[in-house]
């Protein structure tokens, strides 16, 4: 981090993919900035960390998701941040009845009902649970995958918001950490850690940003924080957020996810053979399906997914608790017992995050377009909510960080620059 300027052009708020983008936006642009985030590290939503398993694992994101149209991941070859280069074809296998059973991909009913959800989409705003057959056997599935992939009940999930994303079906993990891979692109950025934005005044002239450490003056703001932030008013507007802003925030809402993981004394589940697994629905033993990722880069861990309205309700003793019970359902009691380390994530309670990622309601795809909308001239927000076709994702936060700035430039009469994704500050090379 460098020295946080005291009267910079533009305030940014967080240090997450998406103030990240907004910074190094701004560097491009030659207009001085000054980032505030309130927690002590930078990534939001994108965090590597060792300390809890004795292994690198990503709490948050941790896929190049549609990789060929990814800029952190153009970036990443750029600096020699490492990833998987080929899509995962290590086959799945999903635990069933007492029993491991190989998964085709192309046959799997849950893919096949998540490429009709989204085609339906295109068609009508409805909702995901109005297209599935509760009757199905493997309808617990396909709502289990709903959750994980847009983090709300199918019920809640607009099948054309779900349609809107890009996708091409390449995804990368990123081996040496997607949350390292942000912290990366933060060094030298004036970044004040453990400063929280309280309010935003806006005039004719410029802008007013109330923080814990004082008020940071400048012709225009950038808001780069989780959705709910927002929608909960943790940070207060004068003039207030106009009412379409409102309602936008309230009808495309951030859901819930969570991981829980465990870590073992070493490698234990190699005669498994494959990489991901799902442990799917005990209703006698009140187990709901989990995705797993298992050893994942040959580190001894597994980490499981877990999405929707349930997830908020859990305590982090619950998770571990249930995942404790999976672990031993479908891998045996001796695995279980070779676990050194256990944790899980605490998006949700996070107080500067609130929760997962945004999906809109049913019928309410098309207000994803208003948080691009500037509020009250001098504003701009920036974040996962606000990309019209890779939300959801780190890197299309990234992307509209780099939008914004390009917008307070222009709001300061710099010149317009050509769009150039990939550029990086010399010392990032």
């Amino acid at each position: 981090m460098s020295q946080v300027p005291s009267n910079p052009d533009v305030v940014v708020i967080g240090a997450g993919a998406a103030g990240i983008g907004a910074g190094i936006g701004l560097l491009r642009h030659g207009v001085s900035f000054a980032i505030v985030e309130a927690k002590q590290r930078v990534g939001g939503r994108a965090y590597s960390e060792s300390s809890s398993l004795g292994h690198l694992w990503d709490q948050g994101c941790h896929w190049f998701h549609t990789a060929d149209r990814n800029v952190l991941r153009a970036i990443a070859d750029k600096i020699g941040h490492g990833y998987r280069k080929e899509p995962y074809e290590g086959g799945f296998k999903a635990f069933q009845d007492g029993r491991w059973e190989d998964v085709s991909v192309d046959d799997a009913y849950v893919w096949t009902m998540l490429e009709h959800i989204a085609a339906e989409g295109a068609k009508a705003d409805v909702s995901a649970e109005s297209l599935l057959d509760r009757s199905h056997p493997g309808y617990s599935a396909i709502r289990h995958w709903c959750q994980l992939m847009q983090s709300h009940d199918p019920e809640d999930i607009s099948a054309k918001d779900v349609n809107s994303y890009l996708d091409t079906h390449i995804n990368l993990a990123v081996r040496d950490g997607y949350g390292a891979l942000v912290a990366r692109l933060a060094n030298g950025l004036p970044i004040r850690l453990d400063t929280a934005a309280r309010r935003i005044a806006v005039t004719g002239s410029g802008v007013a940003v109330e923080t814990d450490a004082g008020t940071l003056r400048a012709a225009a703001c950038i808001v780069a924080v989780p959705a709910r932030m927002m929608e909960r008013e943790r940070i207060a507007f004068a003039p207030g957020l106009p009412p379409a802003l409102q309602d936008a925030f309230s009808n495309v809402p951030m859901g819930h996810c969570e991981k829980v993981a465990v870590a073992f004394d070493a490698p234990v589940l190699s005669e498994l053979g494959v990489g991901y697994a799902d442990v799917l629905e005990d209703k006698a033993a009140g187990l709901p399906p989990l995705n797993i990722e298992v050893h994942p880069f040959g580190r001894p861990i597994l980490v499981a997914h877990m999405g929707g309205s349930a997830v908020a309700e859990m305590t982090p003793e619950d998770r571990l608790d249930l995942f404790g019970r999976a672990v031993t359902r479908a891998f045996g009691a001796d695995v279980s017992r070779r676990i050194t380390h256990r944790t899980t994530t605490s998006w949700t309670a996070d107080p500067f995050i609130n929760g997962a990622y945004s999906c809109a309601k049913p019928g309410k795809a098309h207000l994803r377009a208003v948080f691009d909308e500037p509020v009250h001239d001098r504003v701009f927000l920036a974040g996962e909510h606000v990309h019209r076709y890779f939300h959801a994702t780190a890197h299309g936060a990234y992307e509209t960080g780099l939008a914004a700035a390009a917008r307070a430039a222009r709001l300061l009469g710099r010149p317009v620059l050509a769009d150039e994704p990939e550029w990086l500050p010399p010392n990032h090379l």
